[in-house]
Formats: C-alpha cells, structure tokens, sequence
C-alpha cells in the first residue's frame, strides 16, 4: 500500500511541474502578434546548375528569382506583416495593402492564410521567437526547392534599441 500511495504523490508531483513548465512555454499564437518586416528572402536549395556558381551556404534569392516565385504566392510584395489577436493580418508592400485571414495550425509549427477569393496558403513555421520569424515554403516551379522568408519584429526590435 505504501508503493501505491508513494507513486501517486510522485505522478501527481511530476504532473504539477510539467502544468508549471507550460506556462512558460510560449504560445505561438501570442508570439506572433505585432508588426514583422521582411528582412530576407533566401533560396535553400539550388537544382539548376547555372545558379550552382552563385551558391554560397545559403544563397540570397536573385530578384528574377523572387519574381517567379511571386507568381505563384500572393504575398510575395508584402514588406511589412501585421498579425493581430483577431486573426487578422495586415500585409503591406511598396504599393499594396491586403487583409487576409490567419491562424496557426498543427502543434504550432503551419502558419496558415486565407484570402478574401478563398486562395489559402501554408507556411511552416521554422523559428519563431520574440525578435524573429522565419517561414518556409515549397515551391514546385523551375526553380524547385525550399524558399526562406526572414521577419524581423519591428515592435521588439524598437524595444531593444530604446
């Protein structure tokens, strides 16, 4: 009986530390919230071998590049990222402005949007963190492989500066 009541004071012990260490843990949800700038698009792998020459650990994505791959993401031209708590996001380019809708999906880790013509796209979410959001996308023209877009939060980084 000793063993019985032994175990059920450690699981209940081991149990009270995990439901304090998730308070902790950040949610995405939250993490996400406020104002990210784009700050990098990067191309992580390379398939055509005339680009091989201008590969380096991680190469920078040419603006024709980009551009292709624009075609085929709506999002391409946005500069600046709004996400709020209403599971609205504010996307602001050079001459654009669009409200789409937003949510993240899966344990945290697929960024999900939804345009006003039913358009949705995913993103894997890679890093996130108070300062930085990093995105993945696939991407399945010519120029196949992995797309890197780089956030830097302007709200935190302001912050940080001050």
């Amino acid at each position: 009986m000793n063993y019985l009541a032994g175990f059920t004071l450690l699981l209940i012990a081991i149990l009270v530390m995990v439901a304090q260490l998730k308070k902790h843990v950040p949610n995405p949800e939250e993490l996400i919230l406020g104002n990210w700038t784009e700050k990098a698009w990067q191309y992580e792998k390379v398939s055509n071998p005339n680009e091989l020459h201008r590969k380096h650990s991680v190469d920078t994505m040419a603006q024709s590049v980009k551009d292709q791959l624009g075609k085929h993401l709506i999002i391409h031209s946005a500069e600046t990222w709004h996400f709020n708590s209403h599971g609205k996001l504010l996307l602001r380019g050079a001459d654009t402005v669009k409200m789409v809708n937003w949510k993240v999906k899966g344990r945290g880790h697929i960024l999900e949007l939804e345009y006003a013509n039913q358009v949705i796209e995913h993103y894997n979410i890679t890093e996130l963190t108070s300062t930085r959001l990093v995105l993945n996308f696939d991407s399945d023209i010519q120029v196949k492989g992995i797309a890197k877009l780089t956030f830097d939060n302007l709200d935190r980084v302001t912050q940080i500066q001050q």
